[in-house]
């Protein structure tokens, strides 16, 4: 009896069905699973972006609002009381929020003009109009007209803008200040609330201590 030496029938067609490759619903699934595994990373990468740059920005806006206190402490802290210009704290509102006021007397080394000489007085008040902050300054004291009167912008998208005034002889706080009978304040508390990315709102406070209060 001869043995044949081709190869079986059902190995042959196994080896052939091998050489063929994968079907086309195989590769069909396989795309799919790719383009599943694409988006779910690129989706992961573009979210952790998105959170990264959310996250500066939100930095940036709290430094800048810091800043922004930080620079009216440091006036405020030197700030006096003459006749000339009384140290004066309104208490106000706008749209249901704190809009308050403070206009005071503070050495002119703080008030950014060129020519401000270090012993020099001006005249500077803050106060929230709309959604700003604005700073405004008074070189001349005496003069009848505005154009002595510097402004500026100090923060926007502002929604609140709060300050109370310690009273050492009466030993409380209180929402307005009339130097009248009483000099500067001991100590001041600025609350600066803005509107931040994703309509959030943001307080941030800032005490001061004034030094000529303590007299």
């Amino acid at each position: 009896m001869k043995w044949s030496k081709s190869v079986p029938m059902f190995f042959r067609q196994a080896a052939r069905d091998s050489e063929d490759g994968f079907t086309l619903v195989e590769i069909l699934l396989a795309v799919s699973l790719v383009a599943l595994m694409a988006t779910l990373v690129f989706g992961s990468l573009y979210v952790t972006i998105g959170a990264i740059d959310s996250a500066r920005i939100s930095a940036t806006n709290d430094q800048i609002v810091r800043s922004t206190l930080r620079i009216m402490a440091n006036e405020l802290s030197i700030s006096v009381d003459r006749q000339t210009g009384p140290w004066t704290g309104v208490n106000g509102q706008y749209e249901g929020r704190p809009a308050d006021s403070i206009a005071f007397l503070t050495m002119g080394q703080f008030r950014g003009a060129e020519s401000a000489n270090d012993t020099e007085l001006v005249r500077i008040v803050y106060t929230k109009e709309g959604d700003r902050l604005l700073r405004f300054v008074r070189r001349n004291l005496h003069g009848l007209t505005d154009e002595s009167i510097e402004q500026v912008e100090l923060a926007t998208k502002v929604k609140g803008f709060n300050v109370r005034y310690y009273d050492s002889k009466g030993n409380r706080w209180m929402d307005e200040w009339n130097s009248s009978g009483r000099g500067t304040p001991i100590a001041v508390l600025l609350e600066l609330t803005v509107l931040q990315e994703k309509e959030e709102l943001q307080t941030v406070r800032q005490w001061v201590t004034i030094g000529a209060g303590a007299s």
